[in-house]
């Protein structure tokens, strides 16, 4: 039976002061769903998490990363890949010594060939230190449904901000956080516009050893904004369908990352209509278009490079055409520059580990600090 899914932030609770001093962050007082064991459960089927755009509308799942309604006019790989739950996060606050997650995956296949279990179906906890830098605490997937403790002798002389992020390449069928009977805990809610990340499997989060580790949850951090993650594996095409959903978010910056899944013919086809529709939509929204990494084989392999070179250029046509075409605000960031020249960066060939990922960020890190008027990067 279809599920119907609305997620409303004013019925949660009472919007509280400005949490520990942080800009753009407010707290929201959250009812336990049970209390059992000395441990506070609170359901994150019932708060706005981070990554799960249009939150007031129905969805058949609540962990999908798009509503209903457009899961039935997408294309059909896109709406499968957007199952999994990747890019969602629960942004909290607390000051208990432990934190534990309940949950069950909807997939019992937890592991690829390429990537672990801990990235491709992991919850992964981050807490911001005391000079505000989130900082890597633990993950933690223990089978498609368990109940663990995933953070153990926390500071807890005040209330502390974590990001609790979810699976990539899995989905979830429910998701509870514990903390201690006597602790307080406190939904952040983030008033800042979410940098939309668009592209393939690369943006969706393979091959990255854990769920904070791509390079869209690498920059947000570091940029310290929400984020959305609309990577879809083998699916990133930049159909004209694609542009009139994101055109409906209001996001700080659009990454437009779909190289990967494209090839030169595709990229005229349709780089041009969708960049145009996207601004007719959104008329001042800064655009990152980025080009396809280059393969570390490809040294070994003159056609996959020449395919590369050829690809590039083909999104480098479309780009100078629209800024000939009087498309403003729009940026671009050069393929070459997106893995380690020490060939180390992938997991496969393909996908970046968790050293290419950083990699990764580095190199589109100037780029959006400039989009997002905040000058060079640090």
């Amino acid at each position: 039976m279809k599920r119907r899914i609305f997620m409303k932030a004013a019925a949660l609770g009472t919007f509280g002061a400005l949490w520990g001093g942080h800009v753009g962050a407010q707290s929201v007082a959250l009812e336990p769903a049970e209390t059992q064991g000395g441990k506070k459960w609170f359901d994150l089927e019932k708060v706005p998490l981070e990554g799960r755009a249009w939150t007031d509308e129905e969805r058949l799942a609540p962990y999908d990363r798009f509503p209903k309604r457009w899961m039935e006019k997408i294309p059909g790989g896109v709406a499968a890949n957007a199952r999994h739950s990747a890019g969602m996060a629960l942004r909290f606050s607390t000051n208990s010594k432990n934190i534990w997650i309940r949950y069950e995956n909807t997939s019992s296949d937890l592991a690829m060939y390429h990537m672990s279990a801990l990235g491709k179906s992991g919850f992964d906890l981050y807490g911001r230190d005391d000079d505000g830098t989130f900082r890597y605490i633990k993950a933690i997937q223990a089978g498609a449904k368990a109940e663990a403790l995933i953070g153990e002798g926390l500071p807890s002389e005040k209330m502390r901000e974590y990001i609790l992020y979810f699976p990539l390449y899995n989905g979830v069928r429910s998701a509870f956080v514990g903390v201690s009977e006597d602790a307080e805990f406190q939904l952040v809610a983030r008033s800042e516009k979410p940098i939309l990340f668009y592209g393939t499997s690369i943006v969706h989060g393979a091959c990255a050893s854990r769920p904070g580790m791509p390079h869209p949850a690498i920059l947000a951090r570091r940029l310290d904004l929400p984020f959305w993650n609309f990577g879809f594996s083998g699916c990133g095409k930049m159909e004209r369908i694609m542009a009139d959903a994101f055109g409906e978010l209001d996001p700080s910056v659009y990454v437009i990352d779909c190289l990967p899944n494209m090839n030169p013919n595709l990229v005229a086809q349709n780089a041009y209509p969708f960049v145009k529709r996207l601004r007719e939509l959104r008329p001042a929204t800064p655009i990152v278009l980025v080009e396809d990494r280059v393969f570390p084989c490809s040294w070994t392999q003159p056609g996959r490079a020449q395919f590369h070179r050829d690809n590039h250029a083909a999104l480098k046509k479309v780009y100078e055409n629209l800024l000939a075409d009087g498309v403003t605000n729009l940026f671009y960031i050069l393929g070459e520059a997106l893995l380690p020249p020490d060939g180390e960066g992938t997991a496969d060939n393909s996908h970046p580990n968790d050293y290419g990922f950083v990699y990764q960020a580095n190199a589109m890190e100037p780029t959006l600090r400039k989009a997002l008027g905040r000058g060079a990067a640090e």
